[in-house]
């Protein structure tokens, strides 16, 4: 049939002309002119067969079906809100890089030694505290303490990620007295997410931390042997704007000359665009005593210091906190927040507390 198709489509095309009759040979090829045209016409209707049912509604093509792709150029937008092509999204993740697909979320930012974000993340995140303490502890009297810190996190995949949320520099203003300044305690550990939903944008995470007594003893860091927190956090975003997020977990003082606490925050913002408005609540439960402050300080530190005061087993620490975040870009970060005490305000060290950062995300 092939042949005979081959010599129908050389007649149409104008491209076949019979060679001329060699002598003698006419009956011949007159005998066989009206077969090649009889099974010309032949597979002609069967080739115009075959094209009618290849072109009818119906037809589909043996084997599994090829989904198209998508147009060069054409775009999705990341839940950062910036539009990318399909082919960056689908480039493979550089080495080190934050974990983009959950650009939308914000990270906490109270409690800065505590407190997670559920992301795997490379960033260098600048922090400043500035507390003013309740008139009359016995700790600064009615004086201030500031806090200049650096943090660093690497992540190591998009699950995998290790940091270091405590260092920096601190310094206590007490009022009568005279100021004092040193080194705070180093912490360093390290986070896994465990689930990582990208379609629900759902994160669960685990965390352990470590904070052995590297400070200055002049600022109450530098006594027992260390804290080791162990964390769980969760990051869910829901309506396309709307974030929560929350941690839970033991900081277990290693001797007795730190308090042990429960610490549990939760956290909820609201995207508009660039510009996210939050709020925070903190919840410290002392459960482990210490014997390294006389029980007549009667308050603890709440987070980033610890004071190891004795006979403070029982008691609680809440804050509230409501604040903002910017994102200059999607490498840029700032934020700041009021936190403040709920609770019997003479239990804790936080009197009015202003926080701010700024973070440079990879």
């Amino acid at each position: 049939m092939m042949m005979g198709l081959v010599f129908v489509l050389a007649i149409y095309s104008g491209q076949f002309a019979p060679a001329a009759a060699a002598p003698g040979g006419g009956a011949a090829l007159a005998s066989a002119e009206p077969i090649a045209e009889e099974r010309a016409r032949d597979d002609l209707a069967e080739l115009t067969q075959v094209v009618e049912e290849a072109t009818a509604p119906g037809f589909a093509p043996a084997g599994p079906a090829i989904p198209p792709l998508p147009p060069t150029g054409a775009t999705v937008t990341s839940p950062f809100g910036a539009q990318v092509t399909f082919a960056e999204a689908a480039e493979a993740r550089a080495p080190f890089e934050s974990d983009h697909a959950f650009d939308g979320f914000v990270g906490p930012m109270t409690d800065p030694i505590q407190a997670k974000d559920a992301r795997s993340l490379t960033e260098a995140r600048f922090v400043f505290l500035n507390n003013w303490a309740v008139p009359g502890t016995p700790v600064i009297g009615k004086g201030t303490y500031q806090v200049y810190a650096l943090q660093l996190r690497l992540a190591l995949t998009d699950r995998l990620q290790i940091f270091a949320d405590k260092d920096g520099i601190v310094r206590f203003s007490p009022n009568p007295g005279k100021s004092v300044t040193g080194l705070a305690n180093l912490a360093a550990g390290a986070k896994y997410v465990i689930v990582r939903d990208v379609e629900n944008q759902f994160l669960f995470t685990g965390a352990v931390q470590y904070e052995p007594p590297t400070g200055y003893a002049n600022i109450y860091q530098h006594h027992g042997s260390g804290l080791l927190g162990v964390y769980g956090i969760f990051a869910k975003q829901f309506m396309d704007d709307w974030h929560v997020s929350g941690q839970f977990g033991q900081n277990i003082a290693v001797q007795n000359q730190q308090t042990g606490y429960f610490y549990t925050q939760l956290h909820v913002d609201r995207r508009f665009g660039k510009f996210v408005p939050f709020f925070e609540t903190s919840w410290f439960y002392y459960n482990q005593s210490a014997h390294y402050l006389p029980a007549s300080v009667g308050m603890e530190g709440a987070g980033f210091l610890n004071l190891g005061t004795s006979g403070f087993t029982g008691n609680s620490i809440v804050t509230l906190a409501p604040g903002f975040k910017y994102d200059v870009s999607k490498h840029l970060e700032l934020g700041v927040c009021y936190q403040f005490p709920v609770s019997d305000q003479h239990k804790s060290l936080y009197g009015n507390q202003l926080l701010a950062e700024v973070i440079f995300r990879y």
